[in-house]
């Protein structure tokens, strides 16, 4: 726990999920470390942690909302599994992790439009971790 009861949880929930759903970390990682006196400081000090090392990804979902554009990942991970899933599921086939990311970085170099300068990379060992998408 962050906080040593639950009306202060309550509080402290409150107005960090109205900072951090707008994409403010910056208010958000203030307030963690000037307004809460944690029941448990290394979670409060992971939570902080981890807030920095990804303030650059937490988007401001309120303005997507707004918008109209989508919230989560499931078409994206949807399209994943049928693109990579419809080449490498066929029956018979097996794909260790290795051979199955090489296939999945020519696949997707290749819908990318990438395929070409796939092949420019003359570190082979670059190609398969870096697929130009």
């Amino acid at each position: 726990m962050i906080s040593r009861n639950r009306d202060e949880k309550s509080a402290h929930m409150g107005f960090l999920i109205h900072h951090l759903w707008r994409g403010n970390t910056a208010e958000a990682l203030n307030y963690m470390k000037s307004e809460i006196i944690p029941k448990n400081e290394k979670r409060l000090a992971d939570l902080i942690t981890y807030i920095e090392k990804h303030r650059h990804e937490i988007i401001d979902y309120e303005l997507r909302k707004s918008v109209g554009k989508t919230i989560g990942s499931g078409r994206v991970e949807k399209a994943c599994d049928q693109v990579v899933g419809f080449r490498q599921k066929k029956k018979g086939m097996s794909w260790g992790k290795v051979g199955s990311r090489a296939l999945a970085t020519l696949k997707i170099a290749e819908l990318n439009g990438r395929w070409d300068a796939l092949w420019k990379i003359t570190d082979r060992s670059e190609a398969a971790n870096n697929c130009l998408c």
